[in-house]
């Protein structure tokens, strides 16, 4: 089973939107998406939506984290990314009505704000800014599906380090001892369901990362401790 991710919270920094495998926004445009739906408590494991149903509402997270995953023909599932508080999922079947592409779950006690497909027309009457945030979000959606078709395409070792250090880009926290330290903690099994790896495949990448000196095993996660030589690398990919 994988390790429950931290639940302390993101810090809200434009960086969070760096990494495509991180979902996260701030400001006012959000804030008002935000308030245009009906609260809604979800516990842990709860489903929030679900791949394949119809709907036509979003859903904007306030606080917690939700996972959002595919699940493929085979039955096997595919992470897709995890949502930060800001962040909203289902932005497409609230638009056009079809079905669901991916399902989220609660990863934390969270609370999302419903926001339906008529309440979100109305208010971009009056707030034409709220569509084109919506737009926006669903342009980085794809953004996402197409990372995730070019990380079938690549061995496991470039998998890892494109993780890495679009991970220490969003959500790194420079030490005086030279450490990049992640503020979002990921276990190996979190790591590996982002890239579509096995535990174990995972595992003995991130290995041989240490073994190279680009990052340093600490307690169940990783710190980068060379972000330079981490970036080089994830250059090298190309993707």
């Amino acid at each position: 089973m994988s390790r429950p991710l931290s639940s302390r919270p993101a810090r809200a920094t434009p960086e969070l939107a760096v990494s495509p495998f991180l979902l996260a926004e701030t400001g006012p445009v959000a804030e008002r998406l935000a308030a245009l739906g009906v609260p809604r408590r979800v516990r842990a494991g709860d489903v929030v939506m679900r791949q394949g149903e119809l709907s036509s509402c979003l859903y904007v997270l306030t606080t917690g984290r939700l996972r959002l995953s595919l699940l493929r023909p085979d039955g096997g599932e595919r992470v897709l990314a995890y949502a930060e508080p800001g962040s909203s999922v289902g932005e497409t079947a609230c638009v056009d009505r079809g079905p669901r592409a991916a399902s989220a779950v609660a990863v934390l006690d969270s609370e999302v704000a419903a926001v339906s497909r008529d309440a979100l027309l109305a208010a971009a009457r009056v707030d034409p800014e709220l569509l084109l945030e919506v737009a926006r979000r669903v342009a980085h959606k794809q953004h996402v599906l197409h990372l995730h078709l070019a990380l079938d395409a690549l061995c496991a070792r470039d998998r890892m380090v494109l993780l890495a250090s679009h991970l220490a880009d969003a959500h790194g926290e420079p030490g005086p001892d030279g450490l990049v330290r992640l503020r979002l903690q990921l276990g190996v099994d979190d790591l590996a369901a982002l890239v579509g790896l096995t535990r174990v495949t995972a595992s003995r990448e991130l290995s041989r990362l240490v073994a190279e000196g680009v990052l340093l095993k600490q307690r169940r996660s990783f710190v980068v401790r060379d972000r330079p030589a981490l970036r080089r690398l994830a250059t090298a990919v190309g993707v």
